[in-house]
Parts: structure tokens; C-alpha cells; sequence
């Protein structure tokens, strides 16, 4: 697809492409998260099986966050230098592997081995999401490139509904081991259609690593950007700075410490604190992602209302510090009351990922560093997710209960709204400037 010779692309130019890029990225990111997330939602059952303590199954969880996090940083500078599309092929080969491996190191109660191959499963899952990143801001209008964001996040919390079933009846009728066939299956598949669509196709983002590169595949009709993306010499840390991203890292981080630590230990916590079988538990939780899903619609709502990304996050980080407390003073008390509170927060988090790690890097298109922002500030998420899988889990069981858990979520959710606010004011200098190049 040609770009325009105007500032910005039509959406009758950008219709097709869009439709094909968006469902594409989609179906991966679906498949991406799960070979991620099947694990975590195995954990009950795996402990119950093998004898394993928490904290120890929680291990391969901190791990593969923690490869996950650090391997951002990697596979966002190469998806600015490199062919993304090949990137992402080669993720989907790796996750596949690690899950069909999985069940034999679980099985036998081997931690290292378990914490080894999902940490190589982390590794393979951070080069999705900035590439994916990069394709899509290459290719598309900053409109279209928001609206692909919004439903690439729809898939991932859809996807986690589909892990969640998946484990319950696998639990039910067939193992928790059928889980990482079934998801290594699909992920072999989604390699193979992955492959087919985009290496085939004349819509395909060639390498970028150049201004004389990008100049070719606009001479030859290809995937030529527009003017929405030039690049800049501008360094990037001081970008960073002058934008105010040092103080939303942080913010990044107590978002990621919430929202994972409560996905991969929320059947845990509805288990102890309600009494319900394992089975049950995992299949109750299934209403975080449902709410997930809506909270993507009411992020930007919020964001339309509020006038910015930041301002929207740090806005649903307060209505999660209500929730938190909520929970913290109740202790949950009774299932109908607990888990759509524990639901609620859980979608803000989902709600703020949205506006901090979705939205705010394609501001940084035009400097040509779209894939290195979206990796480094992702890291920031896994950063504190590693944090709190095993911390979590650490904590109950020196305190032998939630409520020390509540209490810090209380804390932590603090920190990231005020974090957030402080951001605000080199944000909006940055973002009027950026608007009026």
C-alpha cells in the first residue's frame, strides 16, 4: 500500500489493509497469550497434584515475567532494526516448543527445569507485542492504529477467558496437562497462517532499519509510511525524559505488580477465601477477563472525557484503590460481593495498560522509535509482575492469609496514582508540542 501524498492517510486507502492487519495481529496476540497464561491458570492444579508449595510453582511464573520484562528491551530496539514479521514467526515457534515441554518438567515436581523452560517461554513472548507494535504503527493512520490497539487488547483479555475455560474443563474431564498440548497445537498453527498471510503478501512491513530502506520500499509501492511516522535524531532517553515516561515507568510498574500478581493468583484467592473447589475457582475467575474486555471500552471513553492517556490511567488506578479497600476492609466477605470487586480492579488495571503501554507509544512514531518505546515501557509491566507473583504468594503464607495482600495492593495502587499525576505536566507539554509537528 502506497502512503498519500497528504498528512495522513485516508481511511478508504487504510480500510482493507486495516481490516486483514488488525485480525491478523489479533488472532496472534490471542494465541500469544495462551501459551502465556496457561501455566498460571494451572498452578492450583499442579500444586495439588505434585505436592509443589506455591512459591516454588511460583517460580517459573517470576521467571518467564522476568525474561519476559528484560526481553522487551531486546525485541523492541530489533523490531526497529529488523524484519518484524520474521520476529514474530519465530516467537510462535519457540512458545509452542516450550508448552508441548512443559507437562514432562511439571510432572516430575522439577523446579529448575520448570523455571528454565518457562523462562525461554518468556523470552519468546516479549517479541510479540513490540513488533506487533511496529507493524501496525508503520502501516496504519494514528486513528487506525489506535482503534488496532483497542481490539489487539480485546483479544488478549478474550484469550484469558479461553484459558480459564479451558483449564477448568481440562481439570474436569482430561488433565491439566491437556492444557499445553491444546495451546502448543494452536500456536504451531498460528505460525503456519502467520506465515502464509504476511510473508505472501505485497501489505507485508518489510525490514526498517533505515531512512535509505524506507525510501526503496517507497519507490517500490510497499508498505511505504506516511507522514505520521519521520524519524528524528533525537536520542532517546532524553524523549523519554522530556516527556514525562521516567515517572509513568513507575506507574507501569505498580500496574504490572497489580494486574498479573491478581490473574495468576486469583483462583488461589477465591479457593481460600470463598471455599470453592479448584475447578470452580478457576472457572469463577473467569469473570476478570470478561470485565477486562469492558474496561477497554471505558479506558477510552475516559480517555475522550479526561483529554489524555495518563490522566485516564491515573483516574483508574483511583477507582482500583477504592476496590482495594474495599476488599482489604470486607476481607472479601461473601463470593457475590468479593470476586466483582476483585473483577472491577482487575479490569482497571487492564484499563490503564491500555492507555500506558497501548496508546502512548504511537506518540513516538514520528521519531522512529515507536518499537523501542512500546518494549521498554512493557518491561516496566513484567518488572512488577515479577515482583508480585512470588511476592504475593510470599506473603500469604507467612501471614496465612489475603488480607496483608490487600493492604499492600492498597499501597501500591497508591503509589501509581500519584505517580501517574506527577507525569501529567511534562506529558502535556510534551504531547502539544508533538501535536503540532
Amino acid at each position: 500500500m502506497n502512503a498519500p501524498s497528504g498528512s495522513s492517510r485516508s481511511d478508504s486507502r487504510d480500510g482493507p489493509c486495516y481490516a486483514l492487519l488488525t485480525a491478523l495481529c489479533c488472532a496472534v496476540y490471542f494465541t500469544s497469550y495462551l501459551t502465556r497464561k496457561g501455566y498460571d491458570a494451572s498452578i492450583l492444579a499442579i500444586c495439588e497434584e505434585t505436592g509443589l508449595a506455591r512459591t516454588a510453582a511460583g517460580l517459573a511464573s517470576t521467571a518467564a515475567v522476568a525474561l519476559y520484562g528484560s526481553g522487551q528491551f531486546v525485541t523492541g530496539f530489533l523490531a526497529d532494526r529488523f524484519d518484524p514479521r520474521r520476529i514474530v514467526f519465530l516467537a510462535l515457534l519457540v512458545t509452542a516448543s516450550c508448552n508441548l515441554a512443559m507437562p514432562m518438567a511439571a510432572g516430575a515436581a522439577c523446579v529448575p527445569a520448570m523455571a528454565a523452560l518457562w523462562a525461554v517461554n518468556g523470552f519468546s513472548q516479549a517479541m510479540f507485542w513490540p513488533p506487533l507494535v511496529k507493524i501496525i504503527a508503520d502501516r496504519l493512520s494514528p486513528e487506525r492504529f489506535k482503534s488496532a490497539v483497542f481490539w489487539i487488547s480485546v483479544a488478549s483479555n478474550a484469550s484469558i477467558v479461553a484459558v480459564f475455560l479451558l483449564v477448568s474443563g481440562c481439570i474436569r474431564f482430561a488433565g491439566w496437562r491437556t492444557t499445553f498440548d491444546v495451546v502448543a497445537v494452536a500456536a504451531f498453527a498460528m505460525a503456519a497462517i502467520w506465515r502464509g498471510a504476511m510473508f505472501r503478501s505485497r501489505r507485508a512491513t518489510p525490514p526498517s532499519g533505515d531512512s535509505s530502506a524506507e525510501s526503496e520500499e517507497s519507490s517500490k509501492g510497499g508498505a511505504a509510511r506516511g507522514s505520521n511516522v519521520q524519524r528524528s535524531k533525537t536520542p532517546i532517553l532524553p524523549l523519554l525524559g522530556a516527556s514525562g515516561m521516567f515517572f509513568a515507568m513507575g506507574a507501569i510498574t505498580c500496574q504490572g505488580v497489580m494486574r498479573d500478581g491478581i490473574e495468576v493468583w486469583a483462583p488461589s484467592i477465591v479457593r481460600d477465601v470463598f471455599g470453592l473447589g479448584t475447578a470452580d475457582s478457576v472457572f469463577s475467575v473467569t469473570l476478570l477477563p470478561v470485565f477486562g474486555v469492558a474496561s477497554m471500552a471505558a479506558a477510552r471513553a475516559l480517555r475522550r472525557a479526561l483529554g489524555g492517556e495518563i490522566k485516564s490511567a491515573a483516574a483508574l488506578f483511583g477507582i482500583g484503590l477504592v476496590c482495594a479497600s474495599a476488599l482489604f476492609v470486607s476481607g472479601g466477605w461473601a463470593l457475590w460481593f468479593g470476586l466483582p470487586v476483585l473483577a472491577t480492579l482487575s479490569a482497571c488495571m487492564h484499563g490503564a495498560n491500555l492507555m500506558l503501554i497501548g496508546e502512548l507509544p504511537g506518540r513516538f512514531s514520528k521519531y522512529g522509535c515507536v518499537g523501542a518505546v512500546s518494549g521498554i515501557l512493557n518491561a516496566f509491566t513484567y518488572v512488577g509482575a515479577a515482583a508480585s507473583i512470588y511476592g504475593f504468594a510470599a506473603i500469604h503464607e507467612r501471614f496465612s492469609g489475603w488480607r496483608p495482600v490487600f493492604a499492600l495492593w492498597i499501597a501500591v495502587l497508591a503509589a501509581a496514582m500519584c505517580l501517574s499525576l506527577r507525569a501529567l505536566a511534562k506529558w502535556n507539554r510534551f504531547a502539544a508540542a508533538e501535536d503540532k509537528r
